[in-house]
């Protein structure tokens, strides 16, 4: 099939080496530096917990055309820059667009480009399990096994079974169908949002973040932070991290073993995005909330000054 993969960070640059595996034409958009390296020294990828190394060489784009039409686009980009990509996608022919990362406001998302667009886009919205960080050699990726990644639509028929298992077929790539998608993204967007702004605020490198009263300001804001969600009528997905977050003790455990393993500092956050997701997530914040607001607002705070 004919793809598109909107933005080359870790996650377009992993999906595109997967997707180069299967019977699929593949295009990375990639711009500036990112695009010159590609250019010149192919789709390069560290994989740290495979210890291996990568190279693929394919096609790439700085620009999306009015007239280039994909069976398939994906957007692969950070919240904070999907609204920067709407306009050359609603003008663009091609029908049906996969955004995919951090999600807060999908419906609002999707609002805005069938509203800018002529004709009305499928759209659907994904997110791909694996992490990684950019390096001064490349970019490294971090993944359990094969690639995965969760699928989904704001609606009620689901269209995209079929092209999808066309697309991953001979990939070592697996895609799942989330049948309550969007609650799955906000879930998900808002411990990211959490534990990244706790990550920035306290210094994730130094030794002061494993401390026992640090942690337990991230297990009682992460569970103020989906209570606020099910307060506004999400559900929290998957199960088991609503019960892991209801529960302070049992994530203050978890963290505390998290930041003492190696995989921690393989992978890499990006404040910007964190700033908009808390933007984003203060219409939800009803009623206050001690810990999470604290976390939130200095983090912020901290951002604006910096």
């Amino acid at each position: 099939m004919k793809i598109l993969v909107y933005g080359a960070g870790i996650q377009g640059s992993y999906l595109a080496h997967s997707l180069l595996k299967g019977n699929n034409q593949v295009t990375l958009l990639a711009r500036g530096s990112r695009k010159k390296e590609l250019q010149t020294n192919g789709l390069v990828l560290t994989h740290s917990l495979q210890r291996k190394q990568t190279k693929d060489t394919l096609q790439v784009i700085e620009t999306l055309q009015p007239k280039d039409q994909y069976e398939l686009i994906f957007v692969t980009m950070k919240y904070s820059d999907f609204p920067t990509v709407i306009d050359s996608l609603a003008e663009n022919c091609s029908q049906t667009i996969l955004f995919v990362g951090n999600q807060i406001d999908a419906a609002g998302l999707e609002k805005d480009l069938q509203q800018k667009s002529a004709q009305p886009k499928d759209v659907y919205f994904g997110f791909q399990l694996t992490g990684g960080m950019s390096t001064d050699i490349g970019v490294s990726v971090l993944r359990f096994g094969k690639g995965q990644m969760k699928i989904g639509s704001l609606h009620t028929h689901f269209k995209l079974t079929q092209t999808l298992d066309t697309v991953f077929e001979g990939t070592n790539y697996g895609w799942s169908h989330e049948h309550k998608m969007d609650d799955w993204l906000k879930s998900h967007a808002t411990m990211v949002m959490i534990q990244n702004s706790f990550e920035y605020l306290y210094d994730f490198s130094a030794v002061t973040i494993r401390k026992s009263g640090e942690l337990s300001t991230l297990s009682y804001a992460l569970k103020e932070g989906i209570d606020l969600l099910e307060a506004s009528g999400s559900e929290i997905l998957p199960k088991g991290q609503h019960f892991l977050f209801q529960h302070p003790a049992l994530a203050k455990l978890f963290y505390t073993l998290y930041y003492r393993s190696p995989i921690s500092r393989m992978v890499q956050g990006n404040f910007k995005e964190v700033y908009e997701l808390i933007r984003t997530f203060e219409h939800y914040q009803t009623k206050e909330n001690k810990e999470l607001d604290t976390l939130l607002q200095t983090a912020k705070e901290k951002y604006e000054k910096s």
